[in-house]
C-alpha cells in the first residue's frame, strides 16, 4: 500500500467522521439557540412581573398600623426580584452555551473544510497515478 493511498483513507475517514460530529455540533447550535429564546423570554417576564406597578403600589395604600400585610408585600416582592435574578442569570448562561455551540461548530466547518480539500487533492494526485501506471508497464 503506497504512502499516498493510506493518506487518502486517512483523511477520508476523518472526513466522514468530523462530517457526524459537525451535523451534531449544527444540531446543538440549534437546540441552545432555541432554549436561549426560551430563557430569554422567560427573563423579560420574570422583569417585568417583579418591576409591575401592582406590587410596589400596594404598600402605599396599606395604613400604618397594617405591618403584616405590608411585611407580606415585601416578601412577595422580594420572591419576584430573586426569580428575575435567577432567570436573567440562566438567560445569560444560555446565550454563553448558544455562543460557544456556534464558534465550535464554524471551528469545525473549517476543519472540515481543509480535509475536504485535501482529500480531494490526494484522490485526484492518486487517480492521476492511476492513470499513469498502466503506460509504464
Amino acid at each position: 500500500m503506497n504512502l499516498h493511498r493510506f493518506l487518502a483513507y486517512i483523511v477520508v475517514a476523518c472526513w466522514i467522521g468530523l462530517t457526524v460530529v459537525t451535523v451534531g455540533t449544527a444540531l446543538q447550535w440549534s437546540a441552545a439557540s432555541s432554549m436561549s429564546e426560551v430563557k430569554v423570554q422567560r427573563a423579560f417576564n420574570a422583569q417585568k412581573e417583579a418591576s409591575s406597578p401592582s406590587n410596589t403600589q400596594q404598600g402605599l395604600n396599606l395604613a400604618p398600623e397594617d405591618q403584616e400585610a405590608l411585611a407580606q408585600l415585601q416578601r412577595s416582592n422580594d420572591r419576584y426580584v430573586a426569580k428575575a435574578e435567577a432567570a436573567s442569570e440562566a438567560m445569560g448562561d444560555a446565550l454563553n452555551l448558544e455562543k460557544i455551540e456556534r464558534k465550535q461548530f464554524w471551528w469545525e466547518l473549517g476543519v472540515w473544510g481543509c480535509l475536504t480539500l485535501l482529500g480531494s487533492a490526494l484522490l485526484a494526485e492518486r487517480r492521476d497515478g492511476d492513470e499513469r501506471s498502466p503506460s509504464h508497464h
